[in-house]
């Protein structure tokens, strides 16, 4: 039996902004270069990089007392 996985809502069929407006749905802004904390998810066109805010990867440690 063959298990097929369909991703029409989860983003995953989109291909990456190659435009303003498209950078812009993204949600993410338009740099020359993306200084951190943004990475680069496309191009904004004219060697303008689209850059989007970088999700933290869940390493931090809250300092919580109870």
């Amino acid at each position: 039996m063959k298990i097929k996985t369909l991703f029409l809502s989860a983003g995953f069929t989109q291909p990456p902004p190659t435009n303003v407006r498209a950078c812009i749905e993204y949600g993410g802004l338009c740099f020359g270069a993306c200084p951190p904390p943004f990475r680069g998810i496309g191009s904004c066109g004219g060697g303008v990089s689209c850059c989007v805010w970088r999700v933290s990867s869940g390493f931090h440690k809250a300092n919580v007392t109870v």
